[in-house]
């Protein structure tokens, strides 16, 4: 009788490490606004409804497809392009700080201020 028991617990405990590992495809599919596509004969897409709702997707919208590590990544093309200005912005100011330091660094580096510095 023990043995038997002990069985049906392990067995329970299985499908409860199953169903823990399980991804609800109806919980995922809300969190994510999960949505499937084909691809037709001239390699067009429909995006669903609901999802050109929630983005504000409208006929004529202009989109970016990127591709990455074998993934499409569709964004708006303003939003793709705020952000390729932040980073050329982040570039240009990280190429001033590198001049600036390249350029100081004849004022910095010397050893008559670092024995000043010590001093402190």
């Amino acid at each position: 009788m023990a043995k038997r028991i002990k069985g049906c617990l392990l067995n329970l405990s299985k499908r409860e490490e199953k169903r823990e590992n399980h991804i609800n495809k109806t919980i995922l599919t809300s969190l994510t606004m999960l949505e499937t596509t084909k691809v037709s004969s001239k390699g067009q897409i429909v995006i669903p409804e609901r999802m050109r709702k929630h983005l504000g997707l409208k006929e004529g919208t202009k989109l970016v497809l990127i591709e990455k590590d074998r993934k499409i990544m569709i964004q708006k093309e303003g939003e793709f392009m705020k952000i390729i200005e932040e980073k050329e912005i982040s570039k240009e100011k990280m190429g001033w700080l590198m001049l600036t330091e390249k350029s100081l660094a004849k004022v910095w580096d010397n050893s008559i201020d670092d024995e000043v510095w010590n001093n402190y």
